[in-house]
């Protein structure tokens, strides 16, 4: 009896055992399969890996021993698994002086640029109003030749008129002194 106690924890320990390296070996096969899938070989991954690393260390220091880059499978919203995806989990110990520097550099530049674009759109706003204005000017005085022609050709036909009545008036003031 005592046998069988000891060998019912033996096959529990066992279980345990066997599900870990079940596990274990689940986890490298669906490395594998997305390496596969993603066309990328182990020696690809580290080589990217090190130049991820040597990237972000140009601009903050990291624990390097804590890194953690790895290829995942991404969950599809129906549950399904979707394409591979790069995981980088990676700890930050501080941000480089240098790094700081540079950026509030850029941050400057940027903002010195910006302004510089808004003078610029301002200094053409200004320039599309005055030449809109300008147009406007011209189109007044252009408007206010036509009115001075069209009221000149209304005194031209108003002279005429008074031109055809007198003729007219005279013309029946001598038919009036004929009779």
């Amino acid at each position: 009896m005592f046998e069988n106690v000891i060998n019912f924890f033996k096959g529990l320990g066992k279980n345990k055992n066997d599900n870990k390296s079940k596990d274990a070996a689940k986890e490298r096969l669906h490395l594998v399969l997305m390496q596969d899938r993603a066309n990328i070989s182990a020696d690809f991954l580290a080589l990217m890996k090190q130049e991820i690393i040597e990237v972000i260390k140009k601009y903050i220091d990291v624990d390097e021993n804590s890194i953690d880059v790895r290829l995942t499978n991404k969950s599809n919203d129906d549950g399904t698994t979707g394409a591979p995806v790069l995981y980088a989990n990676i700890p930050i110990v501080s941000v480089k002086e240098e790094a700081k520097e540079e950026a509030r550099k850029i941050q400057k530049e940027n903002a010195k640029q910006e302004e510089n674009k808004e003078s610029i759109e301002d200094n053409e706003v200004n320039e599309e109003k005055e030449e809109i204005d300008d147009k406007d000017d011209n189109e007044e005085t252009t408007g206010e030749q036509k009115e001075e022609e069209k009221a000149q050709e209304v005194i031209e036909k108003a002279e005429e008129i008074v031109e055809e009545i007198k003729e007219e008036v005279k013309e029946e003031t001598e038919k009036e002194d004929e009779n």
